[in-house]
């Protein structure tokens, strides 16, 4: 079924479309608007200018939803419309326009709706998450992945530079910062969150990782679990107020339509970092929208057990054919793994690593089956997988597609994001998926992997299969001596035929 999500927020107005089947889901179309409900507001009433915008945006997303065949729409609104005196207007306006009611989320309904994004895309158990809006500011403590203590503040980038006229007066910036920490001192539980590493939500939190990727030449990474450290902040902070007061020209990931609100956004999450103590913070993708996709597909307050297993299973479901061997891979894999880590720890800590590669080893063929390795390492690299860093993604696209994409990889080596022992451990996790590969040969499943040894001198497998194993000892000898170059031991497969 196809289901349209709209989130009707102060500065934009967007509508995501989703293809659910069961638990699985996959974007289908998205439509954006800074339709900035919340800006010219007189006494909290809605400019009418603003909300003739807005309907016509919603009938807008009423025609694309009904071209995309959606059959369900959720609709919800937030401060700008939660606080307007004139919000019966709007909302009559429409429901005509879009034939359905608006859902006004009150200031918990907005903090839980992140939380439920982020604990289910994001593998962190305790956090301080921030949604910084255009007219209000969601602040929650997640602890052990469950919701502590959550507020809603009604400030956020179009209030804040308004309030303050940071367009014209950037010396009230000093005032702004004293009037931030005092809220945020009044604000009790956050003693209990100090230190604790921030998810950043929303379209000033994305714009800020944008910015620090162009800085570090890490632009084509996909955003959602970049991290930062507080001095990053610190640098992009000074580097916008230049840009304000014309020193610099241009500022690489700052769109227009954001520019003259941003330093609102950016002052509020750098002063709350440094009331907080916190030392890094993660950007994520996901927020309102996807908060309310995961309680239609999986009912409230369920959590998924594992967030990395969860997005590799939707991105399989969507873009693999019935029989894809993946997962059966990564049972052979898997002890493989384990045995060698004992005498190689250094491996140690890259379990995830291996088991997304492995996962996902085919994903090109979706693509072209002749080009599939160089196309999986793309598809890797901007597939939508949760619970994984970006250099663990990077890696992972290496593993899946290592003795195919080496002229790739030296791109990310040369730009310092990978190391000349992450390109090592790369090559030797990626064989031991060639070696499973070569063991699963022909009949999927049927071959079992027994016994795993590591000796002095090998690493021996012991493997029943009902099939005549010749053809999996072919398909082995093109990794054998590279095995032994990257082990300094030799590969011995025992194959015990019990067809």
């Amino acid at each position: 079924m196809r289901i349209g999500i709209i989130d009707i927020g102060s500065n934009s107005m967007r509508l995501v479309v989703y293809d659910v089947q069961k638990t699985y889901y996959t974007v289908v179309g998205q439509v954006r608007h800074s339709a900035r409900l919340g800006q010219d507001m007189v006494e909290n009433h809605l400019h009418p200018h603003r909300i003739d915008y807005g309907i016509r945006v919603l009938k807008h997303f009423k025609s694309y939803m009904d071209s995309k065949n959606v059959t369900e729409v959720i609709a919800v609104a937030t401060e700008a419309i939660r606080k307007a005196s004139n919000k019966e207007e709007f909302l009559g306006k429409a429901k005509k326009a879009l034939g359905k009611d608006i859902r006004i989320l009150s200031g918990e309904e907005e903090a839980f709706y992140d939380y439920y994004a982020t604990v289910n895309t994001l593998d962190l158990d305790r956090c301080l998450m921030v949604d910084i809006g255009g007219s209000s500011t969601e602040i929650a403590l997640i602890h052990d992945n469950r919701l502590q203590e959550s507020i809603s503040i009604p400030f956020g980038s179009i209030v804040l530079t308004e309030l303050f006229d940071l367009k014209r007066n950037p010396k009230a910036e000093n005032q702004l910062h004293q009037y931030l920490r005092n809220t945020f001192r009044d604000v009790p539980w956050l003693k209990n969150a100090k230190g604790y590493p921030i998810v950043g939500i929303g379209g000033s939190i994305r714009t800020l990782g944008k910015i620090d990727r162009f800085r570090k030449d890490n632009a084509m990474f996909i955003s959602h679990n970049y991290s930062m450290e507080q001095k990053d902040v610190e640098e992009i902070y000074e580097l916008i107020r230049g840009y304000l007061g014309g020193k610099v020209k241009k500022v690489y990931g700052l769109s227009k339509d954001r520019e003259d609100i941003f330093i609102g956004s950016l002052a509020t999450l750098n002063v709350l970092m440094q009331v907080q103590n916190a030392k890094k913070i993660f950007v994520s993708n996901a927020g309102i929208r996807d908060g309310l996709l995961f309680e239609h597909i999986l009912g409230r307050n369920k959590r998924v057990r594992d967030v990395l297993e969860f997005s590799l299973e939707n991105i399989i479901q969507n873009h693999m054919s019935p029989g894809y061997e993946g997962k059966d891979l990564f049972k052979i894999v898997s002890p493989l793994y384990g045995a060698l880590t004992k005498k190689y720890p250094y491996l140690l800590g890259n379990g995830k690593v291996l088991k997304t590669a492995t996962y996902l080893y085919d994903l090109g063929t979706s693509i072209n089956y002749f080009q599939r390795d160089r196309n999986t390492f793309y598809s890797i690299l901007n597939a939508p997988i949760n619970g994984l860093s970006q250099k663990q993604i990077l890696m992972a696209a290496s593993c899946a597609s290592v003795f195919s994409a080496n002229d790739l990889l030296k791109e990310f080596f040369n730009k310092k994001i990978l190391s000349q022992r992450d390109m090592r451990t790369i090559e030797m996790l990626g064989i031991l998926i060639k070696i499973a590969e070569a063991i699963n040969f022909g009949v999927s499943k049927e071959a079992q992997v027994k016994k795993v040894e590591v000796t002095e001198d090998a690493l021996v497998i012991e493997v029943h299969t009902k099939e005549d194993p010749i053809f999996k000892e072919e398909e082995l000898k093109p990794y054998l001596t590279k095995f032994r170059y990257l082990y300094k031991r030799h590969l011995r497969v025992q194959f015990q035929y019990r067809g």
